[in-house]
């Protein structure tokens, strides 16, 4: 899966093309971009725009009116159209206050002043799903951003809210709306960003939505990798689509700056490959039998064209999964850090991968490497990100923050 944010911007109509059509023909699911002409070029591909759907932007904060965030004024137009709601109920507004414009209670995100739509609200609701009905006639569902526990605690902060007084009814008829939007699209997709947060508000969102885009969340630098395997099985046991998506861009993991000033190549030709290649060893760490609700986003930025940054390794047939993910290996490194490595057989091959083991420690570097045998004597080989394969080898050397994919 891709998040194009990219094509869109691209002045030059010929590099434009080819870009889509490079596009097309190497994803199975894009976020963002034109429906239309990605369907032209692959109808078996799927694309969802994206939109808000808990807050809106007021207006003159976009330059102009849409119904994927900037969506006031169509909804003024249908609550006039439709008199048995009221537009003001279908705001928060602040304790203690008549309600009125003037009391709704508003935030700012990403440079543009916005209000809070009122949840609970029938008429908020009705327009919510006749809007974005409206908004993916053409697509294959919609993607809502900021739709994680965090987000949306950060906007209505600890402000009394005259309509919710209890935070947790809230958060209750949050899910009951996410819930109603997703039944009046079905079978179309709704997808929310849930981030990285897992908490149960979380939780319910992403069940009711059916659908969710794990901003950040597959992330080899972070200590926590472990439990967030956990979540994403979680997820998929419960039949919610997954987009596991990677934090840094192959730009970021080769600069040598902030966390990656320890990074080295380890067992690949560049930084960003050895980070790639953590992504995709994650990605089959919990990959179901069947993959069709995993979905793995390799690089979540947009700045260079997709053909530039794409990972060949991942055309390779490792097969299906042969067992589940396991603890081969636990120890202390040269740095007396603390390692687990973790492990899964698939047909044509072995995952082994060993998560960062510390939010204290920084070091990434040669100096935390660790030799490991590999299971039951035998002789893989190993995975380029080049698609190519190495020599066979009867052990590997593991980094902080490293893994490998070793063909049979």
């Amino acid at each position: 899966m891709v998040t194009d944010f990219r094509t869109g911007y691209v002045s030059n109509a010929s590099q434009r093309n080819t870009e889509r059509a490079w596009t097309a023909a190497h994803f199975d699911f894009v976020m963002g971009g034109d429906a239309q002409q990605y369907k032209s070029l692959n109808p078996a591909i799927r694309v969802i725009p994206y939109a808000l759907d808990w807050n809106v932007m007021q207006p003159g904060e976009q330059k102009s009116n849409n119904l994927a965030t900037a969506y006031y004024d169509d909804m003024q137009q249908w609550f006039a159209a439709h008199p048995q709601y009221q537009l003001e109920k279908a705001f928060l507004h602040l304790a203690g206050s008549d309600p009125s414009p003037a009391t709704r209670l508003q935030f700012t995100a990403w440079g543009s002043k916005r209000w809070a739509i009122n949840p609970g609200d029938s008429g908020a609701r009705v327009y919510a799903e006749d809007r974005i009905r409206r908004f993916v006639a053409n697509a294959d569902g919609v993607f809502f951003d900021s739709h994680s526990s965090g987000d949306i605690g950060k906007a209505l902060g600890k402000t009394p809210v005259a309509e919710y007084p209890d935070r947790q009814v809230y958060q209750s008829d949050m899910i009951a709306y996410v819930h109603d939007i997703a039944q009046a699209v079905a079978p179309k997709i709704v997808m929310l960003n849930t981030s990285e947060y897992a908490k149960p508000f979380d939780w319910g969102m992403a069940t009711a939505a059916g659908a969710v885009h794990l901003e950040r969340m597959n992330n080899p630098l972070n200590a926590s990798m472990p439990d967030r395997w956990k979540w994403v099985d979680t997820l998929l046991t419960h039949n919610v689509l997954v987009e596991l998506v990677s934090l840094d861009s192959w730009a970021d993991a080769n600069s040598t700056h902030g966390v990656f000033a320890t990074y080295s190549p380890g067992n690949y030709a560049s930084q960003a490959e050895r980070l790639k290649m953590f992504e995709l060893a994650s990605y089959y760490l919990v990959v179901p039998p069947s993959p069709d609700h995993l979905f793995i986003d390799l690089e979540n930025a947009w700045k260079v064209p997709y053909d530039q940054v794409w990972l060949k390794a991942q055309e390779y047939d490792v097969g299906h999964p042969t067992g589940p993910r396991h603890v081969l290996e636990t120890g202390r490194d040269s740095t007396n850090q603390g390692f687990s490595i973790w492990a899964r057989d698939f047909d044509h091959a072995l995952i082994l991968a060993r998560p960062s083991g510390s939010w204290k420690v920084k070091n990434f570097g040669d100096s935390t490497a660790v030799a490991v045998p590999l299971p039951n004597g035998e002789s893989l080989r190993p995975l380029h990100g080049d698609g190519t394969l190495g020599a066979p080898v009867t052990s590997v050397v593991l980094r902080n923050a490293e893994a490998v994919i070793l063909v049979r």
